[in-house]
């Protein structure tokens, strides 16, 4: 295996360590990590199937160098390894500053507004995480398939964010306004 296919393998570890990590701490307040989705059920779970399936190609082609149609010269691949740790540290960061209001879905239980961490800079680190890594898989993946998944992801995903926001704003109200008059969307 060349040696970003190791950095790659690496980076899956520690996301999948810190999302473990996450997963037991909520389940331990024993708020779950489930929500309800904000947009019809058939596209909310399609696009995280496809954010996974993004991810998983991208290992497939660390740990499998020769698969795929299209091979692109290895500077191209530490780009995607670039994006990838971007979005593994970014993403990282937003689990831990979400802590217990974190869910696949809006929260059904009272939660806080996030105004604090990577929250200050942008109002969804998190979709930038899923974002950069998506994007890093298709650089390192050039597959119409990948390609495929990665704009589903984004596309959908944005749909889920706008989605939230008018969750958010409902819930929070005048705080929402003043935070998201302050904080873009992204970056």
């Amino acid at each position: 295996m060349p040696l970003h296919s190791y950095f790659v393998v690496f980076a899956f570890t520690v996301l999948f360590l810190v999302f473990a990590g996450v997963i037991i701490r909520l389940s331990n307040f024993r708020t779950g990590i489930i929500g309800t989705p904000s947009i019809d059920k058939l596209y909310f779970y399609a696009a995280k199937i496809a954010v996974f399936s993004t991810w998983a190609l991208f290992i497939l082609k660390a740990i499998f160098p020769n698969v795929g149609y299209y091979t692109l010269p290895d500077f191209f691949s530490w780009i995607a390894v670039v994006l990838l740790y971007l979005g593994v540290i970014i993403l990282s960061i937003s689990f831990i500053n979400l802590g217990n209001a974190l869910k696949f879905g809006l929260p059904v239980q009272e939660t806080k507004l996030q105004t604090r961490g990577l929250y200050r800079i942008s109002r969804n680190p998190l979709y930038v995480g899923v974002y950069l890594m998506a994007i890093g898989s298709c650089i390192y993946f050039p597959d119409l398939i990948n390609i495929t998944f990665t704009i589903y992801t984004i596309y959908i995903h944005h749909i889920i964010i706008r989605e939230e926001e008018r969750f958010l704003s409902e819930r929070f109200g005048e705080d929402w306004v003043i935070y998201s008059s302050k904080v873009s969307r992204y970056i």
